[in-house]
């Protein structure tokens, strides 16, 4: 335990007992990021146990190595199990889970996520040679970075990720997907990228270079990629089937005419045949099912919280699978049509809330049809992310063709603070869902024009406008009938010189 103080992440002998199986000289170090990392002395501190590390040839139910993940991020204890699922019908290797009840020296500390962990026993499952160099990516780390080196034949260094590097940094498309074919498993990797959008995983490789594993098969002399750290999924009902890709092997992939085709055709078939909503809720229940009595009898209310949960995390799994469905299945809008002006009226705007509280209304102010966003400012302090911000719109998704496009309309403010910090801008402005703002008006602000310009790029993409109110108090009025979008004139084709996406992120 001392040593477990100094240096949590350095392992330490322990025995471990599970019924009347005892183990001696296991593993034991703490684990967890920036979100779900506990000290050993904490409530709930997140481990790792490695069975052969001090005694060779030590499994646990044919297992060397193991997670108990506290879950912190994930009251519903099911999405690291849930997605992992998802990711192996849809053929990429992924840990399953489990749950146990832990005790450590005799302290109860609950109910945990009992997680599979990445190692030669996980690579035999999925390879025939589990002989080659396994990476974890780390945090908010890059392949073309120095990664850890979990196992495997190779020493020092990691030539097969740098030669994967060098080919995503070939600027002709056709050559890069051709240099790609030889290093990566493309069909796999495409599969593992549409899956991390489908369960909508923000902080994984395609959206944040962040919670991977990466395995060499010297049999194929190609590099496949591993999900982790799946306990912040489904967040985001209407994420975009095109997300911004901050993985460079993602990017060197998505920014190719060839690769994107690949991509959209691989999501639409995992959206048909595996993202089944109806299968993974009965699922979810099934979970349920098995947990609930577990939970009361530590905690009567943290079984009632646990209902809560899942009834979230089903409705966050209908929602996205509604969108999934309508974009890829076909079920969804028709594209936006423009009149030869290049201007089309918004309408269908539905209100939400994000955090804090909000009150909406609709009417009329001197004659002008207005949404009105009023923040109401919290009672009592608040444990939010933002703490006591509101976060609140009127949003309305629309289906456009590839082009740059300006998303305009007349907005004031009356008493608006927006003091804080917020990853999409503050106060009151124009935006589209999953990028930041610039505009902002707060205080009391007049009537002023606003536009917020982006670009859908090779594919139809469904966009959802934002009417938004980022502050602790005040009202933002949004003149309804201003709401517009605009086609703009296409940007001027891009200098040979300059560097290909495939290169740079």
């Amino acid at each position: 335990m001392k040593q477990l103080r100094r240096e949590a992440r350095q392992y330490v002998r322990a025995t471990v007992t599970e019924g009347g199986h005892v183990y001696t000289n296991v593993g034991v170090h703490l684990k967890g990021a920036a979100g779900s990392f506990r000290p050993v002395d904490a409530e709930n501190p997140a481990l790792t146990l490695n069975f052969d590390k001090f005694q060779e040839g030590q499994k646990f139910h044919g297992l060397d190595k193991l997670h108990l993940n506290n879950s912190v991020q994930d009251p519903s204890y099911t999405t690291e199990l849930l997605c992992g699922e998802l990711f192996l019908a849809a053929g990429v290797p992924a840990a399953r889970a489990g749950h146990a009840v832990v005790e450590l020296n005799g302290r109860r500390l609950g109910l945990y996520v009992l997680k599979e962990g990445f190692g030669k026993n996980f690579l035999k499952r999925h390879f025939s040679n589990p002989r080659g160099n396994l990476y974890d990516g780390g945090f908010l780390r890059e392949i073309s970075e120095p990664m850890e080196r979990i196992s495997g034949i190779e020493p020092t260094g990691q030539p097969e990720v740098a030669a994967l590097v060098k080919a995503c940094e070939i600027p002709d498309e056709r050559e890069r997907l051709a240099a790609l074919e030889k290093r990566l498993d493309v069909d796999r990797f495409l599969s593992f990228i549409a899956m991390e959008m489908m369960v909508w995983h923000w902080d994984g490789y395609l959206m944040k270079k962040n919670n991977y594993r990466v395995y060499h098969d010297p049999d194929s002399d190609k590099i496949s990629f591993f999900p982790h750290g799946m306990d912040q999924m489904f967040w985001q009902a209407n994420g975009p089937v095109f997300p911004q890709a901050e993985g460079l092997v993602a990017a060197s992939i998505l920014n190719t005419r060839e690769g994107r085709a690949r991509y959209k055709a691989r999501a639409t078939q995992l959206t048909t045949n595996v993202f089944l909503v109806g299968a993974l809720t009965n699922r979810i229940l099934q979970v349920q099912a098995r947990l609930r009595p577990v939970l009361a009898s530590l905690d009567p209310q943290s079984a009632a919280q646990h209902d809560q949960e899942v009834r979230k995390l089903i409705r966050e799994v209908e929602q996205r699978g509604a969108y999934l469905h309508r974009v890829l299945g076909g079920e969804g809008p028709k594209p936006v049509v423009f009149p030869p002006e290049n201007v089309a009226r918004v309408q269908g705007w539905k209100s939400r809330v994000d955090s804090g509280d909000a009150r909406f209304s609709e009417g009329q102010e001197q004659g002008i049809p207005v949404l009105v966003v009023e923040a109401v400012p919290p009672t009592e302090p608040t444990a939010e992310p933002v703490q006591g911000m509101c976060l609140a719109s009127y949003r309305v998704t629309v289906l456009l063709h590839p082009g740059r496009y300006a998303f305009e309309g007349r907005v004031r403010t009356d008493g608006v603070v927006s003091t804080g910090k917020s990853t999409r801008g503050l106060g009151a402005g124009l935006r589209i869902s999953q990028h930041k703002r610039q505009n902002s008006l707060s205080g009391d602000a007049p009537w002023q024009e606003i536009s917020y310009e982006f670009t859908v790029k090779e594919e139809e993409e469904e966009v959802e406008l934002i009417c938004d109110l980022r502050g602790s108090k005040g009202k933002a009025f949004f003149d309804r009938s201003s709401l517009l979008l605009r086609r703009l004139p296409d940007a001027p084709a891009e200098s040979p010189s300059k560097p290909t996406p495939g290169a740079t992120r």
